[in-house]
């Protein structure tokens, strides 16, 4: 008897330390699996910092000016298309425009003509309307090519932003253009740009002629170590 009580205890003993062993060897997989996403997760969170505190990009420009042309298609559009995720860009169109109110009506007086300053409105319509940076930075950039047929120019180029045409010229045409444009007024006679473009980094409009010769090297030097790929 004592015999076989002490095998059936050995044969508990192994069933027992079985099965510690298959849970032992259950949980390990996971356990791999989970620092693993740790590591990627860690590595996708390297440049978390720099999101949330993005560099301030504000434009100063006017829809028909040559100078506001080059910077947007050579500077502005690319550099926003490789930092998307780390630039906070607001677009002012109105440049060296004046605004007088006349019988509670805003009367604009633009530097390249009545034309820009509806091509103001239209671009300062579609800003308002798509309220997302890099859209209105594509759809901006887009009507400046060709912006002396500002309707033109914006049925062009809505295809590609998915945006209603037609809200935006009634904008344009309307009381809302008017007010919108008034406001980007506001915003340019703070600065007293004497150049258009001007374009302010955090709130800075100096080393002009630097942001404008190598936009992408005047805002990577804002951005904090590790620099995202496009800055190397």
């Amino acid at each position: 008897m004592a015999f076989y009580s002490c095998n059936r205890y050995r044969l508990l003993v192994l069933v027992l330390l079985g099965l510690i062993m298959w849970q032992v060897f259950q949980l390990l997989p996971k356990k791999q699996v989970q620092v693993t996403e740790d590591i990627v997760e860690l590595e996708d969170d390297r440049y978390n910092k720099h999101k949330k505190d993005k560099v301030k990009v504000r434009v100063y420009y006017e829809a028909l000016c040559p100078d506001s042309k080059h910077f947007f298609i050579k500077h502005l559009s690319p550099v926003t298309q490789k930092l998307s995720e780390f630039l906070d860009v607001t677009l002012v169109p109105y440049g060296k425009a004046t605004t007088k109110e006349k019988n509670g009506q805003y009367i604009f007086n633009c530097q390249h003509g009545e034309e820009e300053c509806y091509a103001n409105k239209i671009h300062a319509c579609a800003i308002h309307a798509l309220n997302n940076t890099t859209q209105a930075v594509k759809i901006t950039e887009c009507m400046i090519i060709d912006n002396l047929d500002a309707d033109a120019a914006l049925e062009r180029c809505a295809k590609d932003v998915k945006v209603d045409t037609d809200q935006i010229i009634g904008c344009a045409s309307g009381e809302q253009g008017s007010a919108l444009l008034k406001k980007h007024g506001d915003d340019t006679h703070i600065i007293s740009p004497t150049f258009i473009p001007t374009i302010t980094l955090n709130g800075s409009k100096g080393n002009q002629a630097a942001i404008l010769k190598n936009f992408l090297l005047e805002v990577c030097k804002l951005i904090d170590m590790p620099l995202p790929p496009p800055c190397l």
